[in-house]
């Protein structure tokens, strides 16, 4: 009897919690468990406890003509021409994707654990499954997993330890890259103190871990030699002045750690950046620099990086019908000289971090904040209130033409010492949001790039041909609650 009526008590807590989530009202906006209100009415209370539940099921397809970072490596070495071989270029790419989170966040006044189970993975690939790999696919692993101490509001202090997402700003330098089918999350320790108009927020992260595996996780190997690991460190001050203007001081620290036995030197990057930013009535802008320094581990020395990145965007809105917008962009990163094959001087190609994939870099996310000279405009429509429709054009340019092509996934595209043309092209965008009924949304584009000059050289010399275009389209769905 005892064990009927706990039974019973459970499968009615599971029910209400599930009622829940499927009946609130859902914002079109990905959901953050990072970020929930404090009050009770969003919750399901059980005793001193209030619990949120949160579900997101999606599905995006994904199709390119003649990807750029695909296919036509090289598979060799003719010795008779003395030139590399190399694979025939993919001509069409189609991929689907699917990614579903099951979340529970319990508060208990100043105290909140979370948790979010993630499955993401593409139709059709069956590898095997990796351990904890949630970067890469298939991925079933804990999203977000942390304990946390907060003050009461909206916006609170926090101390947050465990598994988290991160952003800052626009996500130039650090995001969540929530477009990519895992998101990215973060194994850190986090604070952040609100005192009046400043807030200061700070985190350690471990990227990977340093020493060698203890014995009881070298599943029947005997070890691997001592790594370094490598740690991520942040520091944001940001002073809310008002709507119109914000100021953000951004740093960060990646630290690669020397081994014991001196093999390898040690690589460490150091980036401070300030940032300016106002959303105010009709209009919305922002600006953002970024110096790096630091040392880099190659063979048998270390070299020194200098290297730096800005960026301005504007956008205004009217009060016309349907609300036309109109935006513009201009972004600048530097880049590494090379001779051919061998760099020349310090290294100055500018590195982004964690940087987002998509809403900073185009829809078809071809180039990175990296060795690129960037500029761009937008028209957007709301004819209704629930769909939203953006044009968009791009010019895209290296810094240094001899440096590497980087997609915004900083995923190399290819390198030619011998380019001397800075021109990669033109993206064309065009895409529409719609939300007809609060939990769903339905996101939908078509981008095509213009290859210049430059982009040529740099594909031919990765044996993809000298294509003229490449076309890209994509479909998301989303369902998520609350």
């Amino acid at each position: 009897m005892i064990h009927s009526r706990t039974s019973s008590r459970a499968a009615a807590f599971a029910l209400t919690l599930c009622l829940a989530a499927a009946s609130r009202p859902a914002q079109a906006q990905s959901y953050d468990m990072s970020d929930e209100d404090e009050t009770a009415s969003d919750a399901v209370a059980v005793g001193d406890w209030l619990f949120r539940p949160s579900l997101e099921l999606r599905s995006l397809v994904e199709y390119r003509r003649r990807p750029f970072d695909t296919g036509g490596m090289p598979t060799g070495y003719d010795t008779a021409s003395g030139t590399a071989a190399f694979g025939e270029p993919v001509r069409d790419q189609l991929d689907v994707i699917s990614r579903s989170r099951l979340g529970l966040s319990a508060d208990r006044g100043p105290f909140r654990i979370a948790l979010q189970i993630q499955d993401a993975r593409a139709w059709g690939d069956v590898p095997p499954m990796r351990a904890d790999g949630r970067d890469v696919l298939p991925n079933t692993a804990a999203h977000l997993a942390y304990g946390e101490l907060h003050g009461m509001g909206a916006q609170a202090s926090f101390l947050r330890v465990g598994r988290q997402e991160l952003q800052w700003g626009e996500g130039r330098l650090l995001s969540n890259a929530d477009w990519t089918p895992t998101g990215r999350s973060l194994d850190a320790v986090r604070g952040m103190l609100v005192a009046g108009a400043f807030d200061i927020d700070a985190f350690a992260s471990m990227l990977t871990p340093p020493g060698a595996p203890p014995p009881e996780l070298r599943r029947g190997t005997q070890g691997t030699r001592e790594g370094t690991g490598a740690q991520l460190y942040g520091l944001r001050v940001a002073w809310h002045l008002s709507p119109w203007l914000q100021i953000e001081w951004n740093n960060l620290g990646r630290i690669v750690r020397e081994p014991v036995d001196g093999s390898i030197p040690p690589s460490d990057l150091g980036v401070s950046g300030l940032r300016l930013s106002g959303d105010y009535k009709r209009l919305d802008w922002s600006a953002e620099g970024a110096y790096e320094l630091g040392r880099k581990a190659i063979v048998g020395t270390t070299e020194k990086i200098r290297a730096y990145a800005g960026v301005a965007r504007v956008e205004l809105t009217s009060g016309l019908p349907g609300k036309p917008a109109i935006g513009a962009q201009g972004a600048y990163a530097s880049g590494r000289k090379y001779d051919g094959a061998a760099p020349t001087g310090d290294d100055t190609g500018f590195d982004p971090i964690l940087p987002d994939v998509r809403g900073v870099h185009g829809a078809m996310g071809l180039y990175a904040w990296s060795n690129v000279i960037e500029g761009a405009g937008l028209v957007r429509f709301t004819p209704l209130a629930e769909a939203r429709v953006t044009l968009g054009w791009r010019y895209v340019a290296l810094a240094e033409p001899s440096d590497s092509w980087r997609t915004a996934a900083l995923v190399p595209i290819g390198r030619d010492g011998q380019n001397t043309n800075r021109n990669l092209g033109q993206e064309i965008d065009a895409g529409i949001d719609y939300s007809p009924w609060a939990p769903l949304r339905i996101a939908a584009g078509y981008g095509a790039f213009l290859t210049g000059q430059g982009a040529k050289n740099i594909l031919e010399s990765s044996g993809r041909g000298r294509p003229d275009l490449q076309h890209y389209g994509y479909l998301q769905l989303t369902l998520q609650a609350p």
